[in-house]
């Protein structure tokens, strides 16, 4: 077993107690399809919580102890000596550019080892694009410049073998997205030194509030990208409450036990705990949910199983029909009696309802097949046009508001209900941790977290909610 690496429960105590120890479990499994080349792919988005998490490059990750320092510090030096014998420079750097170059390398060889150590199954995905690391932006570090793919290019160089990449292919619908692993000198370096996940480190991430553009509607390959922007007193106000739960979930006592827990086991690190909110339509009142922390990433088995939460097992509390119910509160509208996804002459298809109910309030125009994945959740012999007639005829007080693309602005009032949840939790000193359209809390507060979530959904979608208490 790798070091870092633990079968055993691990806990992590408050920040200002002890230094705080990671827990790692290997993951194994098929990977997505690699990232699209944009500063897009330094933020991972995915909503299916089932997709293998392939990770894109961590630009934020440094060398924090002496061994692990000592094997930057020779890299660096191989790649100045290796620069020197080749005549790739003639010139001396400029101090702030050979600081730039000595904060790539380490960012580069410290997400590599970190990685190795977590056990993840694929690699990382970066970008080569001079027209991405050449923009000035608010999201990219300073490791991640126009100098990256030179730096990435010198430590694969086989005679000093820190990186193995695989480049992208230059050809439209091909992957766009550079693949690199670890090397075998960097390999055999992080066994002489016996490094483990505690000789690493994360530098403050400069941007939590996430803008995402329009994409373009005639570029078929164009995946959406981030978009500048200046700050407002709404942008702030999004930021500083987004720190508070950070800082709130980074001191919290959370403990993970994967014994007994059926395999494929998720690939995580336990102090993995940073939200970001990402907005999308190029609005700050659209999207808006939260991403980042470990137990986005493990399945939804595991975090039933295996995590608890100040020494209490975590009890997932999710929002019922929350998109179609925030609809109804757009429309002034209040919602139908019962499950919202159950219908006349599709009982036994209750999941692809909602598959198609959600596809329609997120689409602009009536659609004429069904949504991708949800064929397979109706009979043979249904039709996308039966299927949406039943849907209106259950909902005719909001059938005006589907096919006009509301989803963005729904999941807006769904986000800010479950920031507002965090925070309303935080003051009340129960630890929450957030999952689109639920959290999850320890066993003994189910009670009063759903009160508080029903309290305040109602308040911000003016209709009232549902909250179950999952598994």
């Amino acid at each position: 077993m790798p070091p870092g690496l633990t079968d055993r429960p691990t806990a992590l105590p408050p920040a200002n107690e002890v230094e705080a120890q990671p827990i790692i479990t290997p993951g194994t499994g098929t990977a997505r399809a690699h990232l699209p080349l944009s500063l897009a792919s330094l933020i991972a988005t995915s909503d299916d919580e089932d997709d293998e998490r392939d990770r894109p490059f961590n630009a934020y990750r440094f060398a924090s102890s002496d061994d692990a320092k000592g094997i930057v510090a020779e890299a660096i030096r191989l790649l100045l000596n290796y620069e020197q014998r080749a005549g790739l420079t003639s010139n001396k750097r400029r101090a702030t550019d050979q600081e730039t170059f000595d904060l790539t390398v380490d960012a580069i060889l410290s997400d590599l080892m970190h990685h190795h150590l977590v056990d993840y199954p694929e690699g990382i995905y970066v970008t080569r694009s001079n027209r991405v690391l050449g923009m000035k932006s608010r999201y990219r570090p300073r490791a991640y410049s126009k100098v990256f793919p030179r730096i990435l290019d010198l430590l694969a160089k086989p005679e000093l073998g820190y990186v193995r990449q695989d480049k992208a292919a230059p050809i439209p619908g091909a992957s766009k997205s550079t693949v690199i692993r670890p090397g075998p000198t960097l390999l055999t370096r992080m066994d002489d030194g016996d490094i483990d996940t505690d000789d690493l480190d994360e530098h403050p991430h400069s941007e939590t509030i996430i803008l995402k553009r329009l994409k373009d509607a005639g570029d078929y390959w164009d995946e959406g990208g981030l978009e500048q922007y200046v700050d407002t007193p709404t942008t702030q106000r999004y930021r500083h409450e987004l720190d508070t739960i950070n800082q709130w979930l980074a001191a919290a006592d959370l403990r993970y036990d994967p014994l007994g827990i059926l395999g494929p086991h998720t690939a995580f690190d336990i102090r993995d705990r940073r939200l970001r909110r990402i907005f999308t339509q190029a609005r700050f009142d659209s999207g808006g949910r939260m991403f980042g922390g470990f137990w986005q990433q493990l399945r939804k088995h595991e975090r039933r199983q295996g995590l608890k939460i100040a020494g209490e097992k975590a009890v997932e509390l999710d929002y019922g029909q929350v998109g179609a119910r925030i609809l109804y509160g757009m429309a002034g509208h209040l919602p139908a009696t019962g499950d919202l996804y159950q219908m006349h002459g599709y009982n036994q298809h209750r999941d692809g309802i909602k598959k198609v109910m959600s596809a329609m309030i997120f689409a602009e125009a009536w659609p004429d097949r069904f949504p991708k994945g949800s064929k397979t959740l109706f009979r043979k012999t249904d039709r996308i046009g039966e299927v949406l007639d039943a849907i209106e005829a259950k909902h005719p007080l909001i059938k005006d508001h589907f096919h006009k693309g509301l989803g963005h602005d729904a999941q807006f009032i769904e986000s800010s209900i479950l920031v507002d949840v965090l925070l309303s939790l935080r003051a009340k000193g129960i630890v929450a941790l957030p999952i689109h359209d639920a959290v999850m809390v320890p066993s003994s507060k189910v009670l009063v977290t759903k009160e508080v979530m029903l309290t305040v959904s109602k308040a911000h979608a003016h209709v009232e909610g549902t909250v179950t208490v999952e598994g």
